[in-house]
């Protein structure tokens, strides 16, 4: 990519650009006419088919220098793995930085689950290490924390739902599944990412990215069977039973990667505003939209 070819401040640097946000990210760059150097460990596997407007690297590559100053960057790798690319940042002029983060930070941070804790430890130190180095090297630095991302076929969230649903045809919920979710689309996510890097700096250092409205759990997992072509048959299981039947369920691989947090948080209100999102960025989201895994999507670009 020639210096010449595009100018400084229309050409921004993207590490993570595989992930969930990557994809849908790529083609809103591309088509607010930003030239994107994408950085991903499997970039040159990424690389077969080129797109115009995109150039691959993988992080830390020295031959970026080649392509002049990169002084804008969105980061969508886990947040605890910026720090580790500061100094190759630093020498490709790094001017202005849009963070991926997450409400994990809130929600995981009183888990019961140990590695939960650590995920929201780890995020929290995260955070506070890229917020210390921007001030430190005069980068104005915003942190997006979206809560509960989803693209209905990929993610790890809402997929992950439709996938045990398709499988089994019920689901499991614990006590009533009342607490209230604004899951994200990882289109929206994305569309706020490309409004941060153009708008910088902004009026706060980080803004939280949720859906359109508040749904209870158990009315989100009916969506799903909605979704999936299916009709609802959600089991309520008694949460004094929940810590008894879940070491069961996993090692019979009924619920593999669910976790004794995950099964509390159902009757948690994790409703988190974007209000602040949506008058700085102009982050409008949609109304939650799943997406079963079984149908076929135009775009093949942890529970909250």
């Amino acid at each position: 990519m020639p210096a010449s070819s595009t100018p400084h401040d229309r050409i921004v640097g993207v590490l993570g650009a595989t992930s969930l946000v990557g994809r849908p990210l790529l083609d809103a760059l591309v088509a607010a006419s930003w030239r994107i150097v994408a950085c991903s460990r499997g970039a040159p596997a990424v690389a077969v088919a080129p797109t115009p407007g995109i150039s691959w690297l993988r992080p830390g590559d020295p031959t970026a220098l080649d392509a002049g100053a990169i002084r804008r960057w969105i980061t969508l790798c886990p947040l605890w793995v910026v720090p580790d690319h500061f100094a190759w940042l630093e020498s490709l002029g790094i001017r202005s930085l849009v963070a991926l983060s997450s409400t994990s930070l809130i929600t995981k941070r009183a888990s019961s689950d140990p590695v939960e804790r650590a995920v929201a430890a780890r995020l929290a130190v995260a955070e506070s290490s890229v917020v210390h180095w921007a001030a430190d090297r005069g980068v104005d630095v915003c942190v997006l924390r979206p809560t509960m991302i989803y693209d209905g076929v990929t993610d790890g969230n809402i997929a992950r739902i439709a996938a045990f649903v398709s499988r089994q045809g019920w689901f499991p919920v614990a006590g009533p599944a009342r607490g209230l979710r604004r899951p994200v689309h990882a289109d929206d996510v994305a569309a706020a990412c490309v409004a941060a890097v153009e708008r910088m700096p902004l009026a706060s250092p980080s803004y939280t990215l949720s859906g359109r409205d508040p749904l209870p759990f158990s009315d989100l997992v009916a969506a799903v069977f909605g979704a999936s072509g299916l009709p609802p048959r959600i089991v309520h299981v008694p949460r004094p039973l929940v810590a008894v039947l879940l070491p069961l369920a996993r090692r019979l691989g009924i619920a593999a990667g669910a976790t004794s947090g995950m099964a509390a948080r159902m009757n948690d209100d994790l409703d988190f505003s974007h209000a602040a999102a949506t008058a700085d960025l102009g982050f409008r989201p949609r109304p939650f939209m799943p997406r079963s895994p079984l149908i076929p999507t135009t775009h093949d670009t942890g529970l909250a």
